[in-house]
């Protein structure tokens, strides 16, 4: 008897195991925001993406035809060309389109798509556009990222036919062309890229910089109606403002603008920020109960240090994007700011005559 309960609670505990290995796989997919699709047929764009892989996070999803033996480049790429051109004649039409493997992924998880893909006769590689037309609709509203490798043809075509496919995809500001004298240098130009797009940014718009006396805090933030406007705000330069104690518990100051809330019934911990009547921001040090709007958690921080980094009574605060460049603060010391503010926060007695200046602490106006 002792036997077969050791055997049973050797299998309940293995099962255990297998679901707690399961939970932590899907939690560390579940963190992973970036997507990498690419079709590569002479090896030169599987290169790009090797390089790609080691400098961002991402799941990676190649793109296959279903017929391997399929020589596009024979006869001046006439297989390529005569795919290319059935698309064009019908592109709203399923069958215009060659076939490729079965792909399965799952578009609610990422919020950046990177499409690597090469140019065939100024257009994008046939394969591609078939993984586009089925998936390009999901991707609504995510940053798109595009890479195009070719021996010397301008990607104008490429970005075009992207941009049908995807029709409501967010854009990165530039593409990468890497043509074939510049493939040697493919790992810099990627380096580059990644930097001119902000990707750290875009990519992971949903993170946020604290300042407060001499420390600078990450916050991730949550995804809700709320932060999305106040990223909005961010974009237009950072804002500070001014915060005092409550209770003991929490650091609480008035943004001097509101935000849209949902507020539903909270119990906080330490690290969290909360939209408090939609116009004041709430920083936790300990617990308490509430009906609060969730702004977004400071990371890597415990309570003691919480405390110490924000210290007691009335303390400035900034909030800013993780790659703020031309910085225009604009303090707020009281519910609602007016007046005129240099890009350096200063105010003034009137408008100026030329230049950007700051109207009603929020307003970004140029002349």
């Amino acid at each position: 008897m002792k036997n077969y309960l050791s055997l049973f609670s050797g299998v309940v505990i293995a099962f255990m195991m297998m679901v707690c290995q399961c939970e932590v796989a899907n939690a560390a997919a579940s963190d992973n925001k970036t997507l990498i699709v690419y079709y590569s047929y002479t090896n030169n764009t599987e290169q790009i993406v090797d390089d790609l892989k080691t400098l961002v996070k991402a799941d990676v999803i190649e793109v296959e035809p279903v017929n391997k033996s399929l020589d596009y480049a024979a006869n001046g790429y006439a297989i390529g060309t005569e795919q290319l051109n059935k698309i064009k004649a019908n592109p709203n039409d399923e069958s215009s389109y060659p076939a490729i493997d079965p792909v399965t992924v799952d578009m609610t998880k990422y919020n950046t798509v990177i499409i690597a893909t090469p140019l065939w006769w100024s257009q994008m590689a046939s394969n591609m556009q078939t993984f586009l037309f089925k998936y390009g609709k999901e991707m609504v509203g995510k940053n798109i990222g595009l890479i195009v490798s070719s021996h010397s043809s301008g990607i104008s075509g490429v970005e075009a036919d992207a941009k049908r496919l995807v029709p409501n995809g967010k854009f990165f500001a530039k593409s990468l062309w890497i043509n074939a004298s510049k493939h040697s240098q493919r790992k810099a130009l990627l380096e580059q890229w990644l930097k001119d797009i902000n990707y750290n940014e875009n990519a992971n718009g949903n993170t946020m910089k604290l300042q407060v006396n001499n420390s600078t805090l990450k916050v991730k933030l949550a995804d809700n109606a709320a932060t999305k406007a106040l990223l909005e705000r961010l974009k237009e330069g950072a804002i500070t403002y001014n915060a005092h104690d409550y209770g003991g518990f929490e650091k609480v100051g008035a943004l001097g603008f509101s935000l849209p809330s949902n507020d539903t019934f909270i119990t906080t911990e330490a690290g969290d920020i909360m939209l408090y009547t939609s116009n004041q921001l709430c920083i936790f040090f300990d617990s308490n109960s509430w009906d609060y709007t969730p702004i977004g958690k400071i990371e890597g921080m415990t309570k003691q240090q919480l405390k110490d980094a924000f210290g007691t009574g009335e303390v400035s605060i900034t909030l800013s994007l993780d790659n703020s460049a031309g910085i225009t603060s604009v303090t707020v010391n009281q519910a609602k700011a007016t007046g005129i503010y240099t890009l350096t926060g200063q105010k003034v007695s009137e408008i100026p005559e030329k230049g950007i200046y700051i109207e009603n602490g929020v307003k970004k106006v140029r002349k």
